[in-house]
């Protein structure tokens, strides 16, 4: 009854995902991505979503899920401003969600989508804020998986490692999965696991302790590529993994008004742009770019301690996190004046 109450909904929204459809053999292949923040993404991100649907957009495969949006700025309200919008971006992931949260569960999820293969990146959320240790999270994993079996008894699954094994429950966590997956795993409903990239590198993966940069993006998104391949969905991710430029992909709208021995900014900053580093020079007196070392939230900032009469340039520079944008502001030019 809930999952025919919530077919219903969607139908009356809009989203046709209520129906078995053709074979599986004359349609794509339905996947269902389940996770929290780290899937969701928030503002100005690509997401690992579009780096796997990029990987897999000639594969034949449809994404299916409640949801298309990101967060942001969390935990603002829905976004729908990712770095590149042009991708699938139907998901079941959301900010802030664990193993027992019950806003959407696997069940329902499975009952209302049909999907072919269900992609789990869950448990950082229940590790990290709720404490739970690696026993229980396998203990949930597993719940996670007889609940998907038991609404499709034919649906595969992709349990994801966690990639911050600097968290306490993490390594333990991952250490089990595979044994975990073995056990779960019948004639119908393969189980798999998505290994956790083992260059997953804090600070510089991830622009917080949790959430992917756009290189860790790439890295979560290249495993479960991988996993899927093991089940005959798409190739393996090509190695060596690309280069991608940081978020944000856009640039601030810089603007300033001189005062005395000073210049007065404001900006308005991009999708994921957190922070602003501020750059300037003196081309009075021939000086080079020089980036001012702390970041600044603004959207305003007075930079004083200049010499009035003297021409200025400055440019802003915006950072997510830890991730710093290789795009730069339009460059503005101010004569500070007593």
């Amino acid at each position: 009854m809930i999952a025919r109450a919530l077919c219903l909904v969607l139908l009356l929204g809009g989203l046709s995902a209520c129906s078995d459809g053709p074979d599986r053999a004359e349609r794509p292949v339905r996947i269902l991505l389940v996770g929290d923040s780290v899937t969701q993404g928030s503002a100005g991100d690509w997401t690992w979503r579009y780096r796997l649907w990029e990987h897999l957009r000639d594969a034949g495969v449809d994404l299916v899920g409640p949801d298309q949006t990101m967060a942001g700025p969390p935990p603002g309200p829905a976004s729908l401003h990712y770095a590149d919008p042009d991708f699938d971006r139907d998901h079941a992931a959301r900010w802030g969600k664990s193993f027992v949260d019950t806003d959407w569960t696997i069940a329902q999820l499975v009952d209302v989508f049909h999907p072919d293969v269900v992609v789990e990146l869950l448990g950082v959320n229940d590790a990290v804020w709720g404490g739970v240790p690696a026993s229980r999270l396998l203990d949930r994993a597993r719940d996670f998986v007889e609940q998907a079996q038991a609404a499709d008894p034919d649906v595969d699954v992709v349990l994801g490692e966690l990639p911050q094994t600097w968290y306490a429950a993490v390594p333990a966590y991952d250490a089990g999965l595979r044994g975990l997956a073995d056990r779960l795993g019948t004639e119908r409903s393969r189980v798999v696991v998505a290994d956790a990239p083992a260059d997953f590198r804090r600070d510089v993966d991830t622009y917080d302790p949790v959430h992917p940069s756009a290189s860790g993006e790439v890295k979560i998104a290249a495993a479960v590529a991988d996993a899927l391949a093991g089940l005959g969905i798409g190739s393996p991710y090509p190695r060596p993994l690309p280069d991608v430029p940081p978020v944000p992909v856009e640039p601030a709208v810089l603007t300033a008004r001189p005062r005395a021995g000073a210049a007065q900014l404001r900006w308005e900053a991009p999708p994921g742009g957190w922070t602003a580093y501020v750059w300037r020079r003196d081309t009075t007196r021939g000086e080079e770019w020089q980036r001012l070392p702390l970041g600044v939230p603004g959207p305003s900032w007075k930079a004083e301690g200049l010499i009035d009469g003297d021409t200025y340039e400055f440019r802003l520079q915006m950072a997510k996190g830890t991730s710093v944008s290789e795009v730069y502001s339009n460059v503005v030019t101010v004569v500070p004046a007593s």
